[in-house]
């Protein structure tokens, strides 16, 4: 029973750990957005600058901000989403619009 218990929890992690690379290597990207703009949730995997009247904007951007820490947004109280493009070098640090 051990054996088997040790199997599956190995197979879990391998699991998590393909699925994390797989997120990580298809995250989404920030788009042009400008502090000020509404967008998108993101779709295809990338955001969608939309009017913040727009019934799909679903965050306005608080801040862009140079550099891939997303831990910068913590500047931001309101921030309830960071995203770091691809190349790390941008941040959207993300309000909600609603």
């Amino acid at each position: 029973m051990r054996g088997r218990t040790a199997t599956l929890t190995g197979a879990a992690v391998i699991v998590a750990a393909l699925a994390a690379v797989l997120w990580y290597a298809n995250r989404p990207g920030p788009s042009a957005a400008k502090a000020g703009d509404c967008v998108t949730a993101p779709a295809g995997g990338s955001f969608k600058t939309v009017g913040c009247t727009d019934g799909g904007a679903a965050f306005k951007v608080a801040a862009v901000l140079a550099g891939g820490d997303s831990n910068s947004c913590d500047a931001y109280p309101a921030v309830v989403l960071s995203v770091v493009d691809k190349d790390r070098t941008k941040t959207l640090c993300l309000d909600s619009a609603k």
